[in-house]
């Protein structure tokens, strides 16, 4: 009967020295997985070393909340986010929010894009050309379509004024009206 408690003693022994020894290398490949930092790798492994179950119940309340694979997997998730929602959508002066067809930043006048020549369409400063009608970049802009049943002969150019006196001097000459000055 001896013999029977002795050799359940060793083989109970044996089972609390593995599942000690197993409780020490799981914690040992959990810190790994959560931090770089050797000091806080060999304190968790000591934490629970030293303490058993209730050092492994402190390093369970402890520990970092995600592994590093997760938090590297968090951040490419939240660039790629960010990457979708586009840069086009601050305006890179005030930090306010723009929409992906505005020109200039409702808030503060920043040129945020340019307009196609040919189209009209907002074109980002990294395009090469328009996606909506295929014009190069630095395509001419169109020319303004004359008034209807207006020769553009009978309108003469008028050089040496400026550009809004011209306009109104044109479009009184369209009119039969004298131009005001």
């Amino acid at each position: 009967m001896e013999s029977y408690v002795a050799l359940g003693a060793v083989v109970g022994g044996t089972a609390v020295v593995l599942f000690w020894v197993s409780l020490v290398v799981w914690t040992y490949r959990d810190i790994r997985d959560r931090s770089q930092d050797l000091a806080i790798q060999v304190l968790s492994v000591f934490l629970v070393m030293a303490f058993s179950l209730i050092g492994l119940l402190l390093y369970l309340i402890l520990r970092p909340r995600e592994t590093m694979d997760e938090a590297y997997a968090r951040s490419l998730e939240e660039e790629a986010l960010l990457r979708e929602i586009g840069p086009d959508s601050a305006c890179p002066s005030c930090r306010r929010s723009v929409e992906k067809d505005f020109l200039y930043c409702p808030h503060c006048q920043t040129q945020l894009r340019e307009a196609c020549g040919h189209c009209g369409r907002p074109l980002s400063f990294s395009w090469l050309g328009c996606p909506s009608c295929g014009t190069g970049r630095g395509a001419p802009a169109r020319a303004a379509q004359p008034a209807s049943g207006v020769a553009t002969a009978d309108i003469p150019v008028l050089e040496g004024l400026p550009s809004s006196a011209g306009k109104a001097a044109k479009a009184a000459k369209a009119a039969k009206v004298p131009p005001s000055l």
